[in-house]
C-alpha cells in the first residue's frame, strides 16, 4: 500500500493572494463599466441626432405643403430667408423661385432648411409647380 503525504499550505503563504484577486476583479469590472458608459453616451448622441433629423423632415414637409397649396402667382412672395425658433428645432429656411423658360411654363421652387446646430446638416428640396390644374392625378384615383 502506498501512502501519499500532502503538504499543508499554511495561511501565511496565502495572505496576499486574496487581495490580489479582489484587485484584478475590480479592474475587470471597471473596464466593463467604462465600456458600458461609452456605449450609453454614443446611443444618447445618436438618439439626439435622429430626433433632430426627424424634426427637420417634419419642417420640410410642412413648408412643402405650404408652398404646394399657394397660388401659382404668389410663389414669388415667399422668396427669401427667415430664421424660426420652434420647440423642436431652431432653423433657417431659405426659398428661391426660378421661372423655367424652356417653354414648359413651370416654376422651380428650392427650399433649404438649415438647422442651427453645428452637427446637423442642411437639407435642400425642389418643388416644380405648373400654372393651372393638374392634368394627371399622381395617386391614380
Amino acid at each position: 500500500m502506498t501512502t501519499t503525504t500532502r503538504k499543508k499550505v499554511s495561511r501565511s503563504n496565502r495572505k496576499g493572494v486574496a487581495v490580489l484577486e479582489i484587485m484584478i476583479g475590480m479592474v475587470i469590472l471597471a473596464i466593463g463599466l467604462l465600456g458600458t458608459a461609452g456605449m450609453t453616451v454614443a446611443a444618447a448622441r445618436r438618439g439626439t441626432g435622429l430626433s433632430t433629423a426627424s424634426s427637420r423632415d417634419g419642417i420640410i414637409l410642412q413648408e412643402l405643403n405650404k408652398l404646394a397649396s399657394m397660388p401659382y402667382d404668389s410663389l414669388s412672395a415667399r422668396v427669401g430667408c427667415s430664421t424660426t425658433a420652434s420647440s423642436a428645432l431652431t432653423y433657417t429656411r431659405c426659398i428661391a423661385v426660378t421661372d423655367v423658360t424652356d417653354g414648359s411654363g413651370y416654376k422651380r421652387v428650392r427650399l433649404i432648411v438649415s438647422p442651427s446646430t453645428s452637427w446637423a446638416r442642411p437639407d435642400t428640396v425642389y418643388l416644380n409647380r405648373v400654372r393651372g390644374a393638374i392634368a394627371i392625378n399622381p395617386f391614380g384615383t
